[in-house]
This record gives C-alpha cells, sequence and structure tokens, in this order.
C-alpha cells in the first residue's frame, strides 16, 4: 500500500511539473562566467568594467581568468539562469524595479534563481553610472574572483583535513591553514615547509621569517626563485607573464602574484600563485602551483590550490 502512494505522488508531481509548461530551470555558466547585461545608455560603464576585469594568465597558453559574456537587454530572458550575472540597470531598463529605487551596486543571491549570484549596478543616470563603476571595480573583481575560487577549491576539501600537518604548520609558523587530507610533507627547510598531490600534480609551501619587512613585486619574485631553486630543482619564475595585485584576506593585506614558472632542466612549467604579506610580527610566502601539461584549463587548477592557501589565518 505504501508503495502504490509512492508511486501515486511520483506521478502527479510528475504530472503537475508537466502541466506548468517547460523543464526546470538549471543554473548554466561556469564559476568564472559572468553574464554582462547592457543597454545602449548603460555601455560605456559595461565596457569600462569588462576592460577593468578581463585579466590574462598564462599556463603557459594566454587563458581569461574570468570569462565575461556580454550581451543586450533584449537577449536577456534568453540567458537569466546564468549562474553569475552584472546587470547594469537604467529607470528605463526592463528590470529597473529590481534596484528598488535604490541607487548603487547591490549584490543579490537567488534572484533569478536557487543558486544564481547578482550584481545590480542602479543609477538613474548612465554618467553617474559611470562614475559608480569606476570606484566600484575593485570591489566587483575581487567579489567574482573570490568567489570561483571558493567554488573551484571545494573539491580539494571534500576528504576531509589532514590535521597532522596543520598542527605542524601551526606549530613551525602561528599560522592556521587548512591542509586537505591527501597532501603529503614534500620538503622542509630552515622558515620552509612544502605540501604535494598528485594526479594533477599539484605543491604548497609555507615560508616565513621571524620579523615583518617591506617588499616590493620584484623582492617577492626573487625571493620565490631563491626558494625554488633550492627546494623545487631550479624552477624560476617567467618575468614577462607576470599579473600582480593587492588583496585582502581576513583582515590581512596582501600582495597576489600569478605567474608562470618554468624548470629548464625537467623541461618543465606550469601557473602558480603567490600571497606575500607580515602578520603578527612575521613576514610570510605562501604559494600554490600546478603542474598539468595535459590539461587544457589550468587556471581552474590554480585557483584550486589557491583556495587552500587562502584558508591561512
Amino acid at each position: 500500500m505504501n508503495r502504490l502512494l509512492r508511486i501515486t505522488f511520483v506521478l502527479a508531481l510528475v504530472a503537475s511539473l508537466a502541466s506548468c509548461g517547460g523543464e526546470a530551470k538549471v543554473l548554466v555558466g561556469t564559476s568564472r562566467e559572468v553574464l554582462m547585461v547592457y543597454s545602449e545608455d548603460s555601455k560605456f560603464s559595461a565596457g569600462a568594467l569588462y576592460k577593468y576585469m578581463t585579466r590574462i594568465l598564462y599556463t603557459p597558453q594566454p587563458e581569461t581568468l574570468i570569462y565575461l559574456r556580454p550581451i543586450k537587454w533584449d537577449k536577456f530572458p534568453q540567458y537569466e539562469n546564468f549562474r553569475n550575472k552584472i546587470l547594469f540597470l537604467l529607470p528605463n531598463d526592463s528590470l529597473w524595479s529590481l534596484c528598488k529605487e535604490e541607487e548603487g551596486v547591490l549584490f543579490r543571491k537567488n534572484l533569478f534563481l536557487r543558486g544564481d549570484f547578482t550584481i545590480l549596478v542602479c543609477s538613474y543616470d548612465s554618467r553617474a553610472m559611470l562614475r559608480m563603476i569606476t570606484d566600484y571595480m575593485p570591489v566587483i573583481w575581487d567579489t567574482i574572483l573570490n568567489k570561483a575560487i571558493r567554488e573551484l577549491s571545494e573539491v580539494e576539501f571534500l576528504g576531509g583535513k589532514n590535521r597532522k600537518a596543520m598542527e605542524k604548520v601551526k606549530r613551525l609558523f602561528g599560522l592556521e591553514m587548512v591542509i586537505p587530507a591527501g597532501w603529503k610533507e614534500y620538503k622542509e627547510g630552515e622558515g620552509f615547509l612544502s605540501f604535494i598531490k598528485g594526479n594533477p600534480s599539484r605543491f604548497i609551501f609555507i615560508y616565513s621569517e621571524p620579523s615583518e619587512r617591506s617588499f616590493t613585486l620584484e623582492d617577492v619574485v626573487n625571493l620565490r626563485d631563491s626558494l625554488t631553486t633550492i627546494y623545487y630543482e631550479g624552477d624560476s619564475v617567467v618575468r614577462e607573464y607576470i599579473t600582480s595585485m593587492t588583496d585582502n584576506v581576513a583582515g590581512v593585506s596582501i600582495l597576489k602574484i600569478y605567474g608562470l614558472w618554468k624548470n629548464d632542466t625537467l623541461v618543465a612549467g606550469g601557473p602558480f600563485v603567490s600571497y606575500a604579506f607580515n602578520k603578527d610580527g612575521r613576514f610570510y610566502l605562501l604559494d600554490a602551483g600546478v603542474f598539468a601539461p595535459e590539461s587544457q584549463n589550468k587556471v581552474n587548477l590554480v585557483l584550486r590550490v589557491e583556495g587552500i592557501i587562502r584558508t591561512f589565518r
């Protein structure tokens, strides 16, 4: 009898969905894709943000960190279930009501579909919108990129934590950082500790000095080269392929570097990301990279391991 009731319920549910006309909507687009919707009046604001957010990482082939998909408002109904969206809204746009008479850059979850993320750029005037978007560009960039890092790195933490490794990191460096299960200690030296995992080959290292220091981009790259020469059999940074930016993690200001490493002796190379910062009276350099020559999407991999070093506290 219970089985008959369950079957009846399932059939009723299917019939109900069918009667609603159409299939259930699902999210489309990857964590690194963003739909940008604009009108003729907001095209200059959209263009300015597009230019700001178009950043290339060499892996060694050039890959875009964040893919932007610009469309006009008349096409939006076909794409409203996109995972990430930036909507440029003026009073004459069809969805201006989403702004609720509020001017500014607004961040909304589950606005069109469960799981989606939407940034509303709301302004009564196209010139004011351009000034606004210029001020908010870094915030929008950080929000979109860090969301992608979180989502892509989730797979690294599915197996749990390597608590023994985490305790060692805390003891040696005074740093809280989540080391996922399956990552193995690789090499240790003065102020240095590294971990690796295979399939594909991924690596992270932690380096620290007992006092804070001032540093430039060149200082950090030179320091990385000096460490990888010793511990990674001669790896070095390809200087012409560096992208750097400032960031803030858990209230700590960091210099973030994306780049390409190479090893001429081993005929190897791939993307990496480094975090340099001062914290609690110490200097730190955290680094994550990959070697995956067979992969056609190495940016996903480097953002995935970046999610590990980003757990520092």
